[in-house]
C-alpha cells in the first residue's frame, strides 16, 4: 500500500475538520449586523411614534408585546429549520435540505395566516382582558390590525433568514434588512410625521409602513433565494415526502418554542414576585436597567449562538462527531474565559455604567445590584449558552427545554419566594436565586454535553447512498446492505 493511499483512507483529525477562526467570524459578524438592524427598526418605530404622542408609543410598547409573543411560534418552525438544514448540507444530500426549505416556508406561511386571523378575531376581547384605556384604543387598533396584516409575510421573511444562515449565506438576509431598515425609516419620517413633502398620517403612517417593509423584506429574500438557487421547482416536494419529513421538524421545534414559552413564564411570575417587595418601582426600574447594560455586554453572544448552531448541524450531518464535541468544547472554553474581564470591569464600573440610563439614585442602587449578581454569572451564561446551541443544532432541543424549564420552575422561582420573600432578603435574594439557578444549569448542561447523548438526535444519514448507488441529493437507486435508516420517526424518505 502506498503513501497516497493510507493518507486517503486514514480518518480525519477532530481538529482538522474544526471550523476556522476565519469562518466562524465570517458567518458571527453578519448575523450581528442582523441582529442591530432589527434593533434599528424596532427603535425607529418607538422614536417616531413618540413625536405623534404618548399614546402613539405606549401602543407600539402594547403591540410589541402582544407580538412578541405570537413571534414564539415561529420558534417551532426556525429550530428545525436550522437543524434540518445544516444537517442535510452537512450530509452532502443537497436536494433533501432543499426539500426541508420549501417544506419550512410553507409551514410558516400557513401559520402565520392562522395566527393572523385568530389575533384579529380575538382582539376586542384580547383589548378587554388587557383593560386597553378608551385613550389608547384607536391607535392601538390601528398597529394591531397592521402588525396582523404582516404576519404571514413576517414569518415566511424570518423563516427564509434562517434557511439562508442554514446554508451560510448570512450576508444575504444581512442586505434584506438593510433596505427593510433604511426603507423603514425613511416611511416612518415621511408618511409618520410627514417629512420630504410626503402626507403625514400619523399613527396609520407608522404602522403601515412595518407592513410595507415586512412585504419588501419578503420580496428581496424570494428574489435572491431564487437567485442563489435555493428555491426552484423542486423546492417543494410531494405531500408524501412532506408528510414523512414534519416529524422530525416538530420533534426539534416543538420543545424548542416550549422551552421559550415556559421560561418566559417563569420571568412574569418572577416579575409578579418582585412587585410584592416593599418599593417594588424602584427595583423594577432598576432590572430594568441593568438588564439594558448587561445586554451591552451579552449582545455578541446572539450572533455567535447561531453560529453554533449552524456549524453543529453542518458537523453532524457530515459525520464527524467527534470534532463537533471537541469543537464545542474548545469554544464555550474559550467564551467563558474571554467573558471573564468585560464582566470583571463591568462589576467593578457598574453604578457608571447604570448612570447612562437612569440618575434616580434609588433606581441606580438596584441596577447596581442586579449587575453585581448578573456579572457574576455572565461567563457561566455564555458557556451554557454555546453548549445548549450546539445540542439544538444537533436536534437535541428536548434536552435545552429540560434543563430550561426545571432550572426556573424548580429552582429560580421557589429560591426567589424563599430568599426574596420568606428569609426577608428582598431584591438580593431574587438576584442571587437566579444566579444560583444559572450555576445549576451550567453544571447540568455541560454533564449532558460531556454523556454526548445528545449526538444521536440528529437526522440519520443514508451510510450507503453515496457507496451504493446513491444520487446527489440524498435519494436512493438501490440498498443492497438492506441497512438504509430512516429519519427518526418519519419513515423512509426519497
Amino acid at each position: 500500500m502506498n503513501a497516497t493511499t493510507v493518507s486517503s483512507t486514514a480518518p480525519s483529525s477532530p481538529r482538522r475538520d474544526m471550523p476556522s477562526r476565519g469562518e466562524l467570524f465570517r458567518l458571527t459578524l453578519p448575523q450581528m449586523g442582523l441582529m442591530l438592524c432589527h434593533l434599528v427598526i424596532s427603535m425607529t418605530d418607538v422614536w417616531t411614534a413618540g413625536k405623534l404622542g404618548s399614546d402613539v408609543q405606549a401602543a407600539t410598547g402594547v403591540v410589541a408585546q402582544i407580538f412578541s409573543l405570537l413571534m414564539l411560534l415561529t420558534s417551532l418552525i426556525a429550530s428545525g429549520c436550522l437543524s434540518t438544514v445544516s444537517q442535510s448540507l452537512g450530509a452532502g444530500l443537497a436536494l433533501r435540505a432543499n426539500r426541508y426549505a420549501g417544506l419550512i416556508i410553507l409551514l410558516s406561511a400557513g401559520m402565520g395566516t392562522a395566527v393572523a386571523l385568530c389575533a384579529m378575531l380575538a382582539a376586542p376581547l384580547l383589548f378587554t382582558a388587557m383593560r386597553v384605556s378608551d385613550e389608547l384604543r384607536p391607535a392601538l387598533s390601528v398597529f394591531f390590525t397592521a402588525y396582523c396584516c404582516q404576519l404571514p409575510f413576517y414569518y415566511v421573511l424570518i423563516m427564509v433568514n434562517s434557511i439562508f444562515r442554514a446554508y451560510k449565506k448570512v450576508m444575504l438576509p444581512l442586505l434584506t434588512l438593510l433596505l427593510m431598515a433604511a426603507a423603514n425609516l425613511l416611511g416612518d419620517l415621511g408618511f409618520g410625521l410627514g417629512f420630504f413633502s410626503l402626507p403625514a398620517h400619523g399613527a396609520a403612517g407608522i404602522a403601515w409602513t412595518t407592513f410595507a417593509c415586512s412585504l419588501l423584506g419578503l420580496t428581496g429574500n424570494l428574489l435572491l433565494a431564487r437567485r442563489y438557487g435555493l428555491l426552484h421547482r423542486k423546492t417543494f416536494a410531494p405531500w408524501k415526502w412532506n408528510r414523512r419529513a414534519m416529524p422530525y421538524l416538530f420533534k426539534v421545534g416543538t420543545p424548542a418554542a416550549a422551552g421559550q414559552l415556559i421560561t418566559q413564564t417563569g420571568s412574569l411570575v418572577t416579575l409578579a414576585i418582585i412587585g410584592l417587595l416593599p418599593d417594588s418601582t424602584n427595583v423594577l426600574a432598576g432590572m430594568s436597567v441593568g438588564g439594558r447594560v448587561q445586554a451591552i455586554l451579552m449582545f455578541p453572544l446572539g450572533a455567535l449562538y447561531m453560529s453554533m448552531v449552524i456549524f453543529s448541524g453542518h458537523l453532524l450531518g457530515g459525520g464527524k462527531r467527534e470534532s463537533l464535541y471537541a469543537f464545542g468544547r474548545r469554544i464555550s472554553a474559550l467564551t467563558g474565559l474571554t467573558l471573564l474581564a468585560p464582566s470583571a470591569l463591568l462589576w467593578l464600573l457598574r453604578e457608571p455604567a447604570a448612570g447612562l440610563f437612569s440618575s434616580e439614585p434609588a433606581v441606580l442602587q438596584q441596577a447596581s445590584l442586579f449587575l453585581a449578581f448578573a456579572c457574576l454569572s455572565a461567563p457561566l451564561t455564555g458557556m451554557t449558552g454555546i453548549m445548549n446551541a450546539i445540542i439544538s443544532g444537533a436536534g437535541a432541543t428536548v434536552l435545552s427545554c429540560r434543563v430550561g424549564a426545571l432550572t426556573c420552575w424548580a429552582v429560580s422561582i421557589p429560591l426567589a419566594l424563599g430568599l426574596g420573600l420568606g428569609l426577608d432578603f428582598g431584591a438580593p435574594g431574587v438576584y442571587a436565586a437566579s444566579a444560583l439557578a444559572q450555576l445549576v444549569a451550567f453544571l447540568w448542561t455541560i454533564r449532558l454535553f460531556r454523556r454526548k447523548k445528545w449526538l444521536e438526535y440528529g437526522l440519520r444519514k443514508r451510510h450507503t447512498a453515496q457507496k451504493s448507488g446513491g444520487t446527489h441529493d440524498g435519494t436512493r437507486r438501490s440498498d443492497p446492505a438492506g441497512k438504509e435508516k430512516p429519519f427518526p420517526g418519519s419513515g423512509k424518505l426519497s
